[in-house]
């Protein structure tokens, strides 16, 4: 093999040639070739032209070169396609492409659905006068929509004290005290319910507040949205596999953005037991974003790490390989803008999605069996098998309970609202020497049933589950406002031990599981915000990114044995053992690094190979990972051993000064 570079110095061409005795071509006037004998005898005579014949090379003489010419920056333009083309689907599913930070695009999603059937919630009324046909998305739940799932959960949202119905709970009766007696008390029972959960300051305060409370508390959700969504990233975000972790940030990898987020409906669809937050697709709908415009366009400029150099495979002859300076053979910089260029994403991005959340196949009972009982229940220390805490993370039971104990696990509030000895109905939550949260319901009413003593959030629990399930129950009082009696619809009933079987149930247990087709949900950042994230996560995976790219440079280097370089970027030449390190491909499979099978590594003097000449270390070279020696001018002969054991014999010649950039090498075997 020859040289593959055919620039040759002559000042090595001609006293490398001129070294030769007896190379073919050689005479005593130049003028003519001289004949030779084959060996059956035949004479052969070249052609005799007065002309000197031209000088032949040894075919196992070689030169070596240093190209000191600087390697070119690798440039990247990329559109989707491209990209996609680039990296390949496996590679792109691998690299992250930025973190969703999901709090904007929950409250969005929240909002979306809260506001679905329209905003008669917000006024003081006990009708929450809902109409599904408002909106887009309320029309989605179908001509019926006051039984579909999609409506009840839009209820809890939007259950507010002036709303609430709470017939069939356990407050049912304390509820009825309040309508049938209307004439004792200062105040109805959705005024109860906006003292009791939001009235604050001193007992003092509390106390008026209680007697008059504010129009904006009784119109006040239950469970605020933001309070919800940060629940929703600790619970059914951070639960999913594909998520796994409580700061309910959601990782995109580049795959998903050139898809334009289609597979997160695979991604954070059902995984295991997780029910999963988004429906897959199918043919009524597809996940998409707008994030990636039809303009989108990378363009990435990066410094190459890769040097070549000239070498020798001594059973094979001369070849070139690459070697790379650094762990990746490119440097990527993502972080500056002149070098990497993204175009093309949206001003401000949205999402099409389906949302989902899933309930139990079973109604979760209270722990109202006491304080000491129940004292200790909380989410970092679950009593019994049976209750809230103990369920699964994703679940909407768990769900509503995690943001009721967020919403009220401090709370305290200890009011009568009829003042006689004893008070006559008295609601106490964290009241005395109980914990925060511990709501007791008082009556001297002795036909009138209190809920049993019991967290306050898990009270809230037991309505929402009968709201979601018996609501045509919720939807018919036993009296109206003016304590007039009215249709009675019979209710599950709170202490009905058949209530997942009841046939009053318009939804049946475990059956509860609303879908949101959510369509332009902003996802809550801007262009610029985006590409400020895509940059740093881009830049921290720089090395895979480049492998990614040119990893399979080294499937054409030969497999060399030696190779002449500079022992850093305009530093001495020296000669090169291959180290473990240095990639060469197997020879039946390029796809494949072959094995280091040297015996001894290293350059000797003597056939032997018992004198090193070369070492691992040498004074002011950073390398220690080859054996390298640094050649001396003029001729010298070194010896060698290839990954076969075979021993070579290697003849140098090195032109004079300082930097020799070309030298000429002959390599005979042993």
């Amino acid at each position: 093999m020859r040289h593959p570079r055919p620039l040759l110095s002559l000042s090595l061409l001609i006293p490398a040639l001129a070294a030769c005795p007896g190379d073919p071509g050689d005479t005593s006037d130049g003028s003519t070739t001289e004949a030779s004998t084959d060996s059956d005898g035949t004479d052969t005579e070249a052609p005799t032209t007065g002309e000197p014949a031209a000088p032949q090379v040894p075919t196992n003489r070689y030169f070596l070169r240093i190209d000191d010419t600087p390697p070119p920056p690798v440039v990247l333009e990329m559109d989707k396609a491209k990209a996609l083309e680039i990296f390949g689907e496996t590679a792109a599913k691998d690299i992250k492409l930025i973190d969703v930070d999901s709090t904007a695009l929950l409250d969005n999603v929240l909002a979306q659905i809260q506001g679905s059937c329209g905003d008669g919630w917000m006024v003081n009324n006990s009708d929450p006068q809902a109409d599904c046909g408002l909106t887009d998305l309320g029309q989605t739940y179908g001509a019926e929509w006051e039984r579909s799932p999609q409506y009840r959960m839009v209820a809890l949202l939007t259950m507010t004290p002036a709303n609430a119905n709470v017939r069939g709970t356990s407050l049912s009766d304390f509820e009825q005290l309040f309508v049938k007696n209307a004439n004792l008390f200062q105040v109805g029972f959705a005024e109860v319910l906006a003292g009791s959960l939001f009235c604050e300051g001193s007992v003092v305060e509390q106390a008026a507040c209680a007697n008059n409370p504010p129009a904006e508390l009784l119109t006040r959700p239950f469970i605020p949205t933001e309070l919800l969504g940060a629940t929703l990233k600790r619970t059914l975000l951070a639960s999913h596999p594909n998520i796994a972790n409580d700061q309910g940030t959601l990782p995109i990898t580049l795959y998903d953005a050139l898809m334009d987020m289609q597979p997160l409906s695979e991604k954070l669809g059902p995984v295991g037991d997780h029910p999963g937050l988004l429906v897959p697709d199918d043919a009524d709908f597809t996940t998409h974003s707008d994030a990636l415009t039809p303009a989108f366009k990378m363009t990435a400029t990066a410094d190459s790490n890769l040097r070549r150099v000239d070498g020798i495979d001594a059973s094979a002859g001369a070849g070139e390989m690459f070697l790379s300076l650094s762990a990746a053979p490119v440097a990527f910089d993502f972080n500056d803008p002149a070098k990497v260029k993204i175009e093309g994403i949206a001003a401000a991005p949205t999402v099409d999605m389906r949302m989902a959340i899933a309930e139990l196949p079973v109604k979760i009972p209270a722990c109202d069996d006491g304080l000491a009982t129940c004292g200790d229940n909380k989410p970092d220390s679950p009593v019994g098998a049976d209750y809230v805490w103990s369920q699964a993370p994703w679940s909407f039971e768990y769900i509503v309970a995690t943001a009721a104990y967020s919403a009220y696990s401090e709370r305290t509030f200890d009011h009568c609202y009829v003042n006689f000895d004893p008070c006559l109905a008295q609601v106490s939550i964290g009241g005395g020497t109980d914990p925060g949260g511990w709501s007791v319901f008082l009556t001297d009413f002795m036909s009138v049933k209190v809920p049993p003593p019991q967290f306050l959030w898990e009270l809230l629990l037991d309505v929402a589950q009968l709201a979601v399930h018996d609501f045509e129950c919720l939807d018919t009082k036993d009296y109206d406002n003016d304590g007039n009696k009215t249709e009675v619809i019979a209710c599950a009933g709170p202490n009905d031990a058949q209530a997942a079987n009841d046939p009053d149930l318009e939804i049946e247990e475990g059956d509860m599981r609303p879908v949101f087709a959510l369509k332009g949900v902003p996802i809550g950042f801007t262009a610029e915000e985006m590409i400020a994230q895509i940059r740093p996560t881009l830049q921290s995976q720089s090395d895979k990114i480049a492998d990614v790219i040119l990893g399979n440079y080294w499937t054409t280097n030969a497999r060399l044995d030696f190779y002449y370089r500079r022992a850093a970027d305009g530093g001495t030449p020296y000669l090169f053992f291959v180290g473990p390190d240095d990639k060469r491909p197997h020879p039946d499979d390029a796809t494949q690094l072959a094995a280091y099978d040297y015996a001894k590594p290293g350059f000797f003097a003597d056939a032997g190979l018992t004198d090193k000449l070369s070492s691992t270390s040498i004074d002011g070279v950073a390398d220690t990972d080859h054996e390298k020696y640094r050649l001396p001018e003029g001729e010298s002969t070194i010896f060698m051993q290839d990954d076969a054991g075979d021993t070579y014999q290697l003849r140098f010649t090195v032109p004079p000064g300082a930097d020799p950039v070309e030298i000429v090498v002959r390599v005979d075997k042993m």
